[in-house]
């Protein structure tokens, strides 16, 4: 294969803007007999077809004639959600350019501003490519010129719609004239990315590469990060499906069946070359910190091998989640997993549900707080139950990130009102154009990750969105709330509290349980409580069973004893009985 004709490219867009759609033109146009009527053809999981979101990082390599030249195009379909962005950084790492895909209703948005800032990093060749012309409120020219405002380097955007299919068929010649081909060496010892990886319950661990330099074959092949050597079972390209070559040649992107059945032997970022032959390992990726934390312990505690075991094949597939063994006096033993966000957390919960038919309790979710002790220490603290004593704190601070919402001016009021209640500072207000403001703020993480996305979409009816980064710590008075029920402590509730809200908090948790505790046939109070002091309750009141529903008529006093009789058994329930919960209680912390 001549290295000129490769051309490796991904499809970069903010959420809900049409990248599986394009590529599935894209498929179409190539390759009409694979995709047939088939939709979202790379979005293989069963929870991307139904919530309609890529949340996987998805190849295939499409043949396509030019100019009487055969090429080929290795497409990857990204992810358009924040929690996934690591996903977008992986994929761009294995191309030489991107198709940057804008929405032309809603025009550059957060992400896409993001998205851009990602493709940059790795000096892709960026084709600015504007969709949904077909749509009656699309605005085209006034997209064009903040493209080419952000992309002044870049071709001129292109029309098209990937629904209807019009403009997309000038796609593949702009690819193959603006994207420069790779640039590895053909020569030189093999050299290949490792960009992702998923587990094969007969080839092993599969490891998505792309080839740098020299060629890969069926020879014994090592990994520099794990020290593994192996003799591949399968080398091939994705066309979607794994289909099996005898080689991989310089600029490729394809897979290696590794055989291994060890889920840790095979790392994202890893350089993947000859047994024997170490050469220079490539950059790789940053090491990706979780933002989000959760406690995960199983309903069923005989079933936690069960989850330990699910949750290593999850972490394969998904290498920004970490975990670490925990346990609870209350909930026995469990595993404390770290997420990218609210959305990344829901979806390892549908999947373990799904997958592995395993049902879960999910702790509140904690960023990494930093307490200073009296002693000196220097505490990160990701689970209430591990936030130190009062009276041994010196001073506490939060993560913060640096925020951007892009929003048309109508919302700009009440998304200024929100992010102040969010506890937000103003950075900077600049309007890009009459119809487009951006809002850069600085919040805490807490507040971002849990309440700031889909405030931000109520309040603007989708209009607006957002992207944030990471930006360092800020002392903050936190506290510990604790939940009982019944004068137990619900552990998996507790969670940590800026002190100026922890009154709101309490007072809302409160009434969110009583709307979902069940009934019981005793009362069961509901306190939330701050260093033993409650400073929020409720009370769920009992049931009553009907226990003089046998009798009909007859003495009064016959009556009244079974009242009193079950007057007491209620007391007695009431000292010694346990709340039953079920999970849609703990789905509150989602």
């Amino acid at each position: 294969m001549n290295q000129s004709q490769i051309r490796n490219f991904a499809v970069i867009a903010h959420i809900d803007h049409g990248k599986t759609t394009l590529t599935d033109r894209l498929i179409e146009i190539v390759t009409p007999n694979n995709r047939k009527s088939q939709t979202r053809l790379l979005d293989s999981h069963p929870i991307e077809q139904e919530r309609g979101i890529t949340i996987k990082l998805a190849p295939i390599t499409l043949s396509y004639t030019h100019q009487s030249s055969p090429y080929y195009l290795n497409l990857i379909d990204t992810p358009g959600h924040i929690d996934f962005n690591y996903e977008v950084e992986r994929s761009l790492a294995a191309c030489e350019g991107a198709l940057l895909l804008v929405d032309a209703t809603q025009g550059v948005q957060a992400q896409t501003l993001g998205n851009l800032h990602l493709a940059r990093q790795q000096n892709l060749t960026i084709i600015p490519v504007i969709n949904k012309i077909d749509l009656p409120q699309a605005q085209p020219e006034a997209v064009i010129k903040s493209l080419k405002q952000l992309v002044p380097e870049s071709v001129q955007p292109i029309l098209l719609s990937a629904k209807t299919g019009q403009g997309v068929n000038q796609l593949p010649a702009i690819i193959i004239n603006s994207i420069p081909s790779p640039s590895g060496n053909t020569n030189a010892p093999l050299r290949a990315l490792v960009f992702n990886s998923v587990f094969h319950p007969h080839l092993g661990v599969v490891a998505f590469i792309k080839v740098v330099d020299g060629s890969l074959s069926s020879s014994r092949l090592f990994l520099t990060q794990t020290n593994q050597s192996f003799t591949p079972q399968e080398i091939g390209i994705f066309t979607p499906n794994m289909t099996a070559t005898s080689t991989l040649e310089t600029g490729q992107v394809g897979y290696v069946a590794t055989g291994l059945k060890n889920i840790h032997s095979v790392k994202v970022g890893d350089t993947l070359t000859n047994d024997g032959h170490v050469p220079t390992p490539l950059p790789g990726y940053r090491t990706i910190k979780p933002n989000l934390f959760l406690d995960i312990y199983p309903t069923d505690s005989s079933q936690y091998k069960a989850l330990v075991t699910a949750v290593e094949k999850i972490k394969l597939h998904d290498s920004a989640l970490t975990t670490s063994p925990t346990d609870s006096p209350s909930m026995g033993h469990g595993l404390q997993v770290g997420f990218l966000g609210l959305l990344h957390a829901d979806i390892f919960r549908e999947r373990l549900e799904r997958d592995f038919n395993l049902s879960a309790t999910l702790a509140s979710p904690s960023v990494q707080y930093r307490v200073l002790t009296t002693s000196g220490e220097s505490l990160d603290i990701t689970r209430a139950s591990d936030f130190p004593d009062p009276t041994t704190i010196k001073q506490s601070l939060e993560p913060m990130a640096q925020v951007t919402i892009i929003t048309p001016p109508d919302y700009l009021g009440n998304l200024i009102n929100l992010l102040e209640e969010l506890r937000g500072v103003m950075v900077n207000t600049e309007y890009l154009d009459t119809n487009t403001v951006k809002l850069s703020y600085r919040l805490p993480l807490i507040e971002v990750i849990t309440r700031l996305h889909d405030s931000v979409k109520s309040i603007s009816s989708g209009y607006a969105s957002v992207d944030y980064r990471l930006d360092g710590y800020q002392a903050t008075d936190l506290v510990r709330l604790d939940v009982f029920l019944n004068h137990v402590i619900i552990e998996p509730l507790s969670r940590i509290e800026v002190k100026s809200k922890s009154s709101n908090t309490a007072r809302r948790l409160a009434a969110q349980l009583k709307d979902t505790v069940p009934r019981h046939q005793f009362e069961i109070p509901i306190q939330v409580q701050v260093g033993g002091t409650i400073i929020a309750r409720e009370t769920i009141r009992a049931f009553r069973k009907d226990v003089t529903a046998k009798l009909y008529g007859g003495d009064r006093t016959r009556r009244l004893k079974l009242l009193e009789k079950q007057k007491k058994g209620k007391a007695k329930m009431k000292s010694f009985g346990q709340v039953n919960l079920p999970p849609e209680v703990f789905r509150i912390n989602l």
